[in-house]
């Protein structure tokens, strides 16, 4: 007995350890298991993460900003620019515990320290040096928890420094500086439509800005320093820069002088027609599709975007004294000065529209230059109300193919499209670009609306004349420039080539020809054609002495709730005519002021006044027949003092000039006009030989007269006029204006300048 319960107590702990051996060690494998896997958790798949939050608890990681890249126009001029300036920032807890030093430090010296008026004349000299409130420094100060609050953006160098320099003097703590970038415009609201502007991120929000964001962005730096626990830099070497990287430049198609004389010229034409929704001028290179010069109004100060431009609006809308309603018309207010007419709005072009509607029944062989159109003022169609009419009521008559385009006759050009049918129209409105965008490189291009093949008989007919159909007026440009420059659909563009720091091209855009769209034939056919429509008759108001203009008016009615009549005119012109280097699409919608009858009375002149300025700067100088040299102004002669009256009169006479003596004096002593002054052949010289006080004149009005009966009123008083506008030499041109006033006193032999246009049917 007693040896079985020895061999029974040796048994037992042998069982009992298995026992806890089956326990433990699937414990101690989960346990392990649990730590491998954290341990592979935490430095391999988390690691990165934990080590950021380790480093973001021991480093400071400051964020340097790049500059971005520069916007050049086409000659290389900087029209927008970065450059380095500070944003300046307070510790307001690190500021609060130097106060309360400062106040220990007063207290045990037995000297008084007030903490709140040390506060309020820091924040007082803060404000004062910044152009900000001391009230709102005061605010920032207040949050005392708080290691960073910025107090102040985008400040230049000239305040920093003098920043510096009052921390210097005045002993003040934690205040310091970070650098940041700043947007600059040097032109403040030059091309502002097209540049346009960055936001707070220094990120582009309209615009090339926008469009071109990435490659102008650039990349930013970093520096990072070791900090504390409560966020403060600690004094050791621990400091790594990466410096930032500038982004790419962008060298434009946009000329600026073209800019700057159509952005003149718009806003003259504004002033005299106020018009309610703004006007548009673009110019682009035929060749290429390259945009010249684009101006768009309402515009705005790229510098202070969100500052509403015009005066009148801004009025406006301070006027309003519901705070809701005010927020709303000020952001509809910055939204109509900051979008580009040209390519969001969409409009009925007109008689503009024709040039694609000839175009395509000259390729297309319904029409040929000798076809012949019968107008009897109006069309009449089954199933319509009334009929279409000419805008001559009376009828044109029978018209060829030239005249038809000369004469704008919508008869004829309805004619022209039945000729076409729906589905041939309808192939040539899409294959001119009228259905898609034109892929310019703008952001928010638009596009109108249209009628299908699908269309009915009256919709093919009004739509052969430019009504019912909707286009942006960068389509019209674009598909009317395919009509005259060989038949090319080109892509229009603003931005030629991209470069780096350095100014070596990284990216190169040319010409992009979309398509052919008609043959050169007929191309030439329509260039021939629309210089005729410039110059018949002597010159209409787009002409231009000179030079062959070829173009065509547009005008067109908008349909309104009201009884009210609202039109947009447009014009678009080109030159020269036999081998066109530039066109342009002028506009100028819901004109309130002046005679607003017709395009060829609102937009004729600013579609010469364009052509005018452009094409010497570019290059194309004017050739003279006979008749028009005969007409050029010459230059009064020097050398006329002390002579005696005959012969000053006859060396006047050699330049084409006559001369009036006043006083009865031996020798000359004063000419007016002066010596070297530019005047009209023909004009009248006073030359006094007895006193120079000047012999004085009051100027009649001349307006609604022809040339002829102007010249003869001015001259009959002493005065001598000189003749302008494109339609001077047009039988039927009257004197629209005139730029000394009715009534103004003058000296005897002072210019007139009159503008003569034409109006009337013969407008459209």
């Amino acid at each position: 007995m007693e040896k079985i319960v020895k061999k029974v107590g040796r048994r037992q702990p042998l069982s009992m350890m298995m026992r806890l051996v089956l326990v433990v060690c699937p414990i101690m494998a989960v346990v392990l298991c649990w730590v491998f896997y954290n341990l592979f958790r935490w430095s391999i798949m988390e690691g990165d993460v934990l080590r950021a939050k380790a480093a973001n608890q021991q480093l400071s990681d400051i964020e340097i900003p790049a500059n971005r890249g520069t916007i050049y126009d086409a000659n290389m001029n900087i029209l927008a620019q970065s450059a380095t300036v500070w944003n300046v920032v307070i510790d307001p807890s690190g500021i609060q515990r130097n106060l309360e030093d400062q106040q220990k430090k007063a207290a045990e010296a037995g000297t008084p320290f007030d903490i709140s008026a040390a506060r309020n004349q820091m924040a007082a000299d803060l404000a004062e040096l910044l152009g900000v409130t001391q009230e709102s420094v005061l605010k920032h100060m207040g949050f005392t928890d708080k290691n960073y609050r910025c107090i102040a953006e985008k400040v230049e160098k000239p305040v920093v420094d003098k920043l510096t320099e009052t921390l210097s003097e005045k002993g003040y703590h934690g205040v310091s500086t970070e650098v940041s970038t700043k947007r600059y415009y040097p032109y403040n609201n030059l091309c502002s439509n097209v540049i346009g502007f960055t936001n707070r991120e220094n990120q582009g929000a309209y615009g090339l800005e926008a469009r071109y964001n990435s490659i102008l962005s650039g990349t930013p730096g970093r520096r990072i320093t070791a900090k504390d626990a409560v966020g403060d830099a600690l004094p050791t070497t621990y400091e790594k820069t990466y410096s930032a990287t500038e982004g790419s430049s962008i060298v434009t198609t946009i000329d600026q002088m073209i800019q700057h004389y159509i952005e003149k010229t718009l806003d003259a034409t504004i002033a005299q027609y106020n018009p309610d929704q703004g006007a548009a001028i673009i110019v682009m290179d035929v060749n290429t599709g390259g945009i010249l010069g684009l101006a768009s109004r309402p515009d705005y100060d790229l510098n202070d975007p969100l500052a509403i431009y015009d005066e009148e609006v801004r009025a406006e809308v301070e006027a309003i004294a519901d705070e809701e309603a005010h927020k709303e018309a000020l952001a509809a207010a910055r939204e109509n000065q900051w979008r580009n007419k040209t390519i969001t709005d969409t409009y009925e072009p007109g008689s503009v529209f024709k040039t694609v509607t000839a175009s395509a029944a000259l390729e297309e062989g319904t029409a040929t230059v000798n076809s012949t159109y019968n107008c009897y003022g109006a069309v009449e169609f089954p199933g319509l109300d009334k009929p279409i009419h000419c805008h001559r009521r009376s009828g044109h008559g029978t018209l060829d193919f030239t005249g038809a385009l000369v004469n704008s006759c919508n008869p004829a050009f309805i004619a022209i499209g039945q000729s076409l049918g729906q589905e041939r129209f309808f192939k040539y409105y899409e294959a001119f670009g009228l259905t898609a965008k034109t892929g310019i490189d703008l952001p928010a291009e638009n596009i109108g609306s249209y009628y299908d093949a699908s269309m009915s008989n009256i919709s093919l007919a009004s739509c052969s004349f430019g009504q019912s159909n909707t286009v942006t007026p960068m389509q019209m440009l674009t598909a009317a420039v395919a009509s005259i420059n060989g038949g090319k659909l080109l892509t229009p563009h603003i931005v030629d080539r991209v470069v780096d720091q350095n100014g070596n091209t990284i990216t190169e855009y040319g010409a992009q020809v979309r398509r052919q769209v008609i043959s050169e034939d007929t191309s030439a056919i329509m260039r021939e054609a629309l210089e005729k429509v410039v110059s018949h008759n002597g010159g209409t108001n787009a002409y231009v002495k000179g030079y062959e203009i070829g173009g065509k008016s547009g005008t067109a009615q908008k349909l309104t709730d009201t009884t009210d009549t609202k039109r947009v005119f447009s014009y678009f012109v080109f030159a020269p005519a036999d081998d066109p280097k530039v066109a342009a699409l002028v506009l100028v919608d819901e004109p309130t002021e002046g005679d607003t009858s017709y395009a060829n009375v609102v937009v004729g002149p600013l579609a010469s006044a364009v052509m005018k300025n452009i094409l010497p700067y570019m290059g194309i100088l004017p050739t003279y027949s006979e008749e028009e040299l005969a007409e050029q102004e010459v230059t009064v002669p020097s050398g006329l003092y002390d002579l005696d009256p005959v012969t000053a009169i006859s060396k006047l006479g050699i330049q084409g000039l006559d001369g009036y003596v006043i006083g009865s004096g031996k020798e000359i002593v004063k000419v007016f006009p002066e010596q070297g002054t530019r005047v009209p052949r023909e004009s009248t010289i006073v030359l006094y030989t007895e006193s120079d006080e000047p012999a004085m004149v009051t100027v009649p009005s001349v307006v609604g007269m022809t040339p002829a009966q102007a010249n003869q009123k001015l001259g009959s008083l002493g005065l001598n006029i000189r003749i302008s506008g494109g339609a001077a030499n047009n039988k039927r041109s009257k004197v629209a204006s005139q730029d000394v006033a009715d009534g103004e006193e003058v000296q005897r032999g002072t210019i007139v300048t009159v503008e003569c246009l034409i109006s009337g049917e013969d407008g459209e």
